[in-house]
């Protein structure tokens, strides 16, 4: 079976790791993965190569955003043509509405990896995001095969009317690190550490203003992996013990020699980022939303939640007591959730069963 994913670029983030994990635990026997990607490939910070030594038979439009408005439509009409797929699957706004006008006959699959009006308005602004939210929920409304990637999404889909199955995020399992980055040997124990964009969504002023509020005695340090458009106001937050350190590309090396996460996100599909942290074996932190209460909801002994409403003084409750409220029965809880209810192979046999089902019924 001959399966075509379509994504706008393989930008490293959540969802082109998911979807990696996806084809590396794919039955090579059964299904043949191809990829097309719309526009060109970021200088830094992409996947190609990492898909490529997965043996994805990899293509792009390399188009830009304008040239794609007039040729993505055909150009990947004519690809399509030449691959002849069995079955497209779809992931991000600009894949998900070209397939919507060119799938046709050809069973097509769709990942919903966020609530569009929860994401697109905070970070496009309220006349562009809500037009985007408009056409993305346009694409849904007509794929048959719409799947969210968390209950989360599924049920605030539902609330607006779209009908999607769940199948839940999944994460890889943990590559154990021989050596701590020479650059925590100058953060105090215990270490806090939360990975994300710097973006409002994300929350981590937040998170910085409940950490500077700690007693000295019991800080530790907050380290912070990730850039965005806030890095330099959060900068000026930061106290002494607080690394703002950018982006990373052994972000497991950090986690490894980190003791907790913590994630104080507005809004997630069902984050990639806590599924990781919790494969190295840390407890986690995280605020109430729904997606993070979906992750809770498995584990008390690993994760503990605090409320939003509660502005700093719930939060700095929960990383105080972060060394009482966890012990080492609490790191083997978190790999387990990792291994058992949040493994990429099981995230990954759940879409294969999905292609069968749907192929089959053809």
């Amino acid at each position: 079976m001959r399966i075509l994913f379509v994504v706008s670029t393989l930008k490293h983030s959540g969802p082109t790791n998911q979807l990696l994990n996806i084809i590396n635990n794919l039955d090579r026997n059964i299904f043949e993965p191809h990829l097309i990607t719309l526009s060109p490939e970021p200088q830094h910070n992409s996947r190609w190569k990492d898909y490529e030594s997965a043996g994805v038979n990899l293509y792009s439009l390399n188009l830009s955003r304008i040239k794609g408005m007039f040729l993505a439509s055909s150009t990947l009409k004519s690809l399509i043509k030449e691959i002849q797929p069995d079955l497209i699957h779809t992931q991000g706004i600009r894949a998900d509405s070209l397939a919507s006008s060119i799938a046709g006959s050809i069973p097509w699959v769709m990942t919903s990896r966020n609530f569009p009006p929860e994401d697109y308005i905070s970070k496009f602004g309220r006349i562009k995001g809500a037009l985007m939210v408009k056409q993305h929920f346009s694409a849904m409304k007509k794929c048959h095969n719409l799947v969210s990637c968390s209950k989360t999404i599924q049920a605030q889909l539902k609330s607006v009317g779209i009908e999607s199955d769940a199948i839940q995020n999944g994460v890889k399992d943990f590559v154990e690190s021989s050596q701590a980055p020479s650059v925590l040997q100058e953060y105090e124990k215990p270490v806090y550490i939360s990975v994300g964009s710097l973006i409002p969504r994300k929350n981590m002023e937040l998170l910085i203003d409940a950490f500077n509020r700690l007693p000295n005695k019991s800080a530790g340090s907050l380290i912070i992996l990730g850039d965005g458009p806030l890095k330099n106001d959060l900068q000026v937050k930061a106290g002494p013990n607080v690394g703002l350190l950018g982006n990373v590309s052994n972000v497991n090396e950090y986690l490894a020699a980190s003791d907790y996460f913590v994630s104080t996100s507005l809004s997630e599909g069902l984050p990639n980022t806590v599924l990781e942290a919790l494969s190295a074996g840390l407890p986690v932190i995280l605020s109430d939303i729904d997606s993070h209460q979906e992750i809770a909801q498995e584990s008390k002994q690993a994760c503990q939640l605090f409320s939003l409403d509660s502005g700093t003084l719930h939060l700095k409750q929960k990383l105080s007591q972060a060394p009482i409220d966890f012990d080492e029965n609490s790191k083997k809880e978190a790999r387990r959730l990792a291994t058992e209810v949040f493994s990429a192979k099981q995230m990954s046999e759940k879409y294969q069963e999905l292609y069968r089902k749907i192929l089959e019924a053809q």
